[in-house]
């Protein structure tokens, strides 16, 4: 196709030019040329009105060629002209645009520069056939840019023939593939589709609009029992009559006709059994798409939970302790009717507020206190205080406090249980005023018998020295040591008149051991203490149990050099543990040493050292290897035991 205004241009000009000698010859204006001397006027005029015919034609076809050739380059498609060797000569604005180049550039290059290899032999095929007058169809080609990248093209091609019907000029009109490009991201999509589904854990199903199965994923054949290839393209009705409920096929119809996905749930039988499921529905251009998921473990593991807690609840509001739980800042979260009662205050109205009792002001250091020493470790104490009824008058509690940690071992929440033990402790102290009464009858009997004693002892001796019969001095020293023995229990029921006098208190285990010792010839053997800051709830003569067993190592256990005093911590609460590298003990009396009247000085140490220890549930056994040394184990509960290093209060 070559540029046909600049050539119209060229004859416009000669014709004008002729246009103006003509008309200066029919003026008479100037001298006539050689060959003009026989044309009349008349013909002069003819020729003028012909040539302005002509220029007016010339003029016509140059702006209906400018028109064509300003469509050609404007046009939306990629459009080439190339000559019977495949340059270009001629390319349009959308052709240059798919090859990121210019028009310009285009121009004179070979059009197989701009093909992939590939598609070269496809090129020379269709200039062949259109060369031969073939009529071809559109092709698929793959063109390559001069920045490396490659595009699809669908390409339609014709031949400009020039008069002797021999093809001059090839007409290339290129379009991109969209259509190709469109299939393949279909095709893609649909991979990607179909993997998906197939690979979720879900059942999955789509059905057209008229309930026939056109997809069916591997889970949906495993939680029926049948296969893709037996339910695509029959009725989901078929194969499954339960289905048809007027639930099912409502909630099936009102998301395909309201065009907006449904939640729902329903309980199927499959293979017998009854089944909750969770059906989601998505509307589509061909029906609806479900997804199933069953949660009948879901649901059985949340009536369980709801059981749980309505028992729980139930045990939790049975009891005549007072429970509550509470944030950090004070916030009741949980309280049941007996706290409630207690309070005064609505269990509806108590929650999601701060409440706290009156508690006089040094009882609070000691609550403030407990709770600042709870750790992931130890996060339970228990804690005895007095509170200001509303009517004014004191009572006694006694509060179990937990301490619920997050992973990073902060505070989340506490539990408090608590009942009140006014009562006890008034029946306690009545006990011990008793037990005061009683004391001092023991102790003024005692002194009265003692002194009675001594009076028969001193008579006793002069007795003897008024005469030397062998048989009234054997009754003599029978009589003695009759009074030795009442003298002996006179000294234990003084030591044991002791126990349980005292309210149990809180004692540092290291403390007291150490305190054991004194006035002890402890020599050389050396004492190692590994109990820390472990404190025991006990009677306050526990310093008598250890001093005891240091005492018997000393007078007993032969060539002691060394005395090891350490602590054990389980889920069954914490052993303090004593023993030394004497002889031992062997095993026939490990047991009957703890019995009263048995024993090498007075037979009460270790008995009266298991009862000191039985007063708050403490107990001890000897458990050594003969010959490696004794062993006593002191067992103390959760509850008795705490680490005052932590802060623990009572």
């Amino acid at each position: 196709m070559q540029p046909f205004a600049p050539a119209l241009e060229d004859l416009l000009e000669l014709l004008e030019d002729l246009d103006r000698r003509l008309r200066s010859l029919q003026a008479g204006v100037g001298p006539a040329p050689a060959g003009d001397l026989l044309l009349q006027k008349s013909d002069l005029a003819e020729i003028n009105d012909l040539v302005d015919a002509l220029i007016a034609g010339i003029r016509s076809i140059d702006a209906g060629c400018r028109r064509y050739r300003d469509r050609f380059l404007h046009l939306p498609v990629g459009c080439l002209c190339t000559g019977s060797e495949g340059i270009i000569l001629e390319a349009n604005r959308a052709a240059a645009a798919l090859f990121g180049l210019t028009p310009d550039r285009l121009q004179g290059g070979r059009l197989q520069a701009y093909l992939h290899p590939g598609c070269i032999p496809v090129f020379r095929s269709v200039v062949e056939a259109l060369t031969r007058g073939e009529e071809l169809p559109v092709q698929e080609l793959l063109f390559a840019r001069s920045d490396g990248s490659t595009f699809p093209a669908a390409v339609a091609a014709s031949a400009v023939r020039d008069p002797g019907a021999v093809a001059a000029e090839f007409l290339w009109v290129v379009t991109t593939s969209g259509r190709k490009r469109v299939e393949e991201a279909l095709r893609e999509s649909e991979e990607r589709y179909r993997e998906l589904t197939e690979n979720i854990s879900d059942a999955f199903l789509a059905l057209d609009h008229d309930a026939r199965v056109v997809s069916w994923n591997r889970a949906a054949s495993l939680l029926s029992g049948r296969p893709a290839e037996e339910v695509i393209g029959k009725s989901i009705y078929d194969l499954f009559p339960e289905l048809r409920t007027e639930d099912v096929t409502g909630f099936l119809g009102e998301v395909m006709e309201a065009g907006r996905a449904g939640v729902s749930e329903y309980r199927l039988p499959l293979r017998g059994m009854e089944h909750t499921f969770e059906v989601r529905a998505i509307p589509t251009c061909e029906g609806v798409s479900i997804y199933l998921r069953d949660i009948s473990d879901r649901r059985r593991a949340e009536q369980a939970l709801r059981r749980s807690e309505e028992e729980y609840r139930a045990v939790v509001e049975s009891q005549t302790e007072l429970i509550y739980r509470w944030l950090p800042d004070g916030i009741i979260t949980f309280a049941n009717d007996a706290y409630c009662r207690f309070v005064g205050i609505p269990c509806g109205n108590l929650l999601g507020r701060r409440y706290a009792p009156t508690v006089p002001a040094e009882d609070q250091a000691r609550i403030r206190q407990t709770h600042a020493s709870l750790t992931p470790d130890h996060p339970a104490t228990t804690v005895e205080h007095r509170v200001v009824m509303p009517d004014g008058r004191v009572r006694w509690q006694q509060w179990t406090d937990t301490a619920f940690f997050d992973e990073e071992g902060s505070i989340v929440e506490y539990q408090s249980v608590g009942r009140d033990i006014t009562d006890a402790r008034m029946a306690s102290e009545a006990l011990l005023l008793a037990n005061k009464k009683l004391n001092l009858l023991s102790d003024v009997t005692r002194h009265d018998i003692l002194n009675l004693l001594n009076v028969i002892s001193g008579y006793l001796g002069l007795s003897r020295e008024l005469t030397d019969d062998p048989e009234l001095q054997g009754y003599y020293r029978k009589e003695e040591e009759a009074i030795q023995g009442i003298q002996r229990y006179m000294a234990f029921t003084r030591d044991y008149r002791d126990i349980g006098a005292a309210a149990p208190i809180w004692q540092n285990v290291s403390r007291i051991a150490r305190e054991a010792m004194t006035g002890l010839d402890m020599d050389e053997v050396a004492v190692e203490m590994q109990t820390g800051d472990l404190d025991v709830y006990a009677d306050p003569l526990i310093i008598r149990v250890f001093a005891n067993l240091i005492d018997n190592s000393l007078r007993h256990g032969k060539d002691v050099t060394r005395i090891h005093i350490f602590s054990e911590e389980s889920d069954r609460g914490i052993s303090i543990t004593y023993e030394d590298d004497g002889i031992g003990i062997p095993h026939a009396e490990k047991e009957r040493i703890f019995k009263r009247g048995l024993g090498r000085q007075t037979g009460f140490g270790l008995f009266l050292a298991r009862e000191i220890l039985a007063i708050t549930d403490l107990s001890i056994r000897e458990t050594g290897e003969p010959g490696k040394g004794a062993r006593f184990e002191i067992s103390v509960p959760p509850g008795f035991y705490r680490f005052s290093g932590r802060g623990r209060a009572p």
